[in-house]
C-alpha cells in the first residue's frame, strides 16, 4: 500500500477530526441559509420567503406552548420557543409576526437534529452576520433573535 502525502494510514488527511463535523454541517446548513436569502435579494424576495417561513411556523407551534417559560424577552413582538429535546437539539419556534416567525424558524433550520455543544461556539452577533440578516432586519427584531440562541444555549 502507497501512502500519499499528507494522508493517514486509513486514508483520511493528517488533519482530520472526527469531532469537528458536527460544527460543518451547522456551517453547512447557515452557509445554504444566507446564499438562499442573498439569491433571493433580502428585498422582496426575502422578506416573502421569510413570510412563507412564518407562516409554515405559525401553522405548527402549539397554543399549548405559547406559555411565559418559552416566552422571548427582548423581541418586540411576541415570540417563544420550545426546546422539545436539548441534546440533539430539537426545537419549535413561533412569534404573532410572520416575518419574526419566519426569522426564528431559520435557527430551526440550522440547528434541529445538531449536538448541543454545535450552538454553544456561536456568538449571537457572529450568527446573525454568518445568516446575512444583519442590515436587513431591524435590530429589535435581531435582539430576540439573540435572545433565542441565549435561550438554547443555556437549557
Amino acid at each position: 500500500m502507497v501512502k500519499e502525502k499528507g494522508m493517514s494510514y486509513g486514508g483520511l488527511p493528517k488533519d482530520y477530526n472526527p469531532w469537528s463535523i458536527e460544527n460543518d454541517m451547522v456551517s453547512d446548513k447557515i452557509s445554504d441559509i444566507k446564499e438562499t436569502l442573498q439569491s433571493l435579494e433580502m428585498g422582496n424576495m426575502g422578506l416573502h420567503h421569510l413570510v412563507d417561513l412564518g407562516k409554515e411556523s405559525q401553522k405548527n407551534y402549539p397554543v399549548e406552548d405559547r406559555t411565559e417559560e418559552n416566552f422571548i424577552h427582548g423581541c418586540t413582538s411576541y415570540a417563544w420557543i420550545k426546546q422539545i429535546n436539548k441534546d440533539p437539539i430539537q426545537i419549535n419556534t413561533v412569534s404573532d409576526s410572520v416575518i419574526v416567525s419566519g426569522i426564528l424558524y431559520l435557527l430551526e433550520k440550522a440547528f434541529n437534529g445538531e449536538p448541543k455543544s454545535s450552538i454553544v461556539d456561536y456568538d449571537e452577533q457572529e450568527l446573525i452576520d454568518d445568516l446575512g440578516l444583519q442590515g436587513t432586519i431591524s435590530s429589535q427584531r435581531l435582539r430576540g433573535f439573540g435572545e433565542a440562541i441565549r435561550m438554547m444555549k443555556s437549557e
